[in-house]
């Protein structure tokens, strides 16, 4: 048999060599170039777009010939809704012209506060002339509350003395200050007929606090005084016929 050398000299060995496949395990170099390249393009892909978009947002004064017809027109109505938008000078505000140390911001302080406080004292005429209307008011419905009590008692009071002179000629009225008179006097006070039950009286003493209460007489001091003696004696009537 021929025998083979470690070392040959053969051309078919050295081509058979460059031709043959690297091992699968084994050191192998790293492809770094590759994927660095990619990122990088896509990081200035990115940032162009982000350039780009703020370019059509930002409110300035850049000439804006690179951009589209469409996308103009509505950076154009950003900047005029923003122009609307920004504050007045300080000057213009209507306070701080009034605030101003000149003669005529100091006439037109002046006016404004006598506009106000002529303002602030009409309505206050006009409440107060509300409130005396409806003190009036709630007086002349007293007196005439007490006056048709007065003319219903005096009937009542000349009716049963008729019956009472025909059933017996010597009876008389009851005297001023007995028993008699003073019921008579706190059933004529609370507007209701001899001998009326409780639940009538009661009734009566409720209508007749609501009408005559001196809280409703409060900016007329002859009134309320007066209306303070009439819920006095409803009282005392009330309190009487219990």
């Amino acid at each position: 048999m021929r025998q083979f050398s470690g070392r040959t000299s053969s051309p078919y060995c050295r081509v058979a060599a460059r031709c043959a496949r690297t091992p699968r395990r084994g050191p192998s170099q790293p492809c770094y170039g590759v994927a660095v390249g990619i990122t990088r393009r896509i990081l200035e892909s990115a940032q162009s777009g982000l350039s780009r978009l703020t370019s059509l947002v930002i409110v300035d004064d850049e000439p804006l010939s690179h951009v589209e017809g469409p996308a103009l027109q509505a950076e154009l109505t950003v900047r005029k809704a923003a122009r609307e938008r920004a504050p007045r000078p300080p000057q213009d505000n209507p306070l701080a012209k009034l605030a101003r140390s000149d003669p005529a911001a100091r006439s037109a302080r002046a006016a404004a506060a006598g506009e106000r406080a002529s303002r602030i004292h009409r309505e206050r005429d006009e409440r107060s002339a509300r409130q005396r209307a409806a003190a009036d008011e709630a007086f002349r419905r007293m007196k005439e509350q007490a006056a048709r009590a007065a003319s219903a008692s005096s009937t009542a009071g000349t009716s049963s003395g008729t019956a009472s002179s025909g059933r017996s000629h010597s009876a008389r009225p009851p005297r001023p200050g007995s028993t008699d008179a003073q019921l008579l006097e706190w059933y004529r006070v609370l507007d209701l007929q001899v001998g009326a039950d409780l639940a009538q009286i009661k009734t009566s003493y409720r209508q007749l606090m609501r009408k005559y209460h001196p809280d409703m007489h409060a900016g007329n001091p002859h009134k309320q005084k007066a209306a303070t003696e009439l819920s006095m004696r409803v009282t005392t009537a009330y309190n009487g016929l219990l």
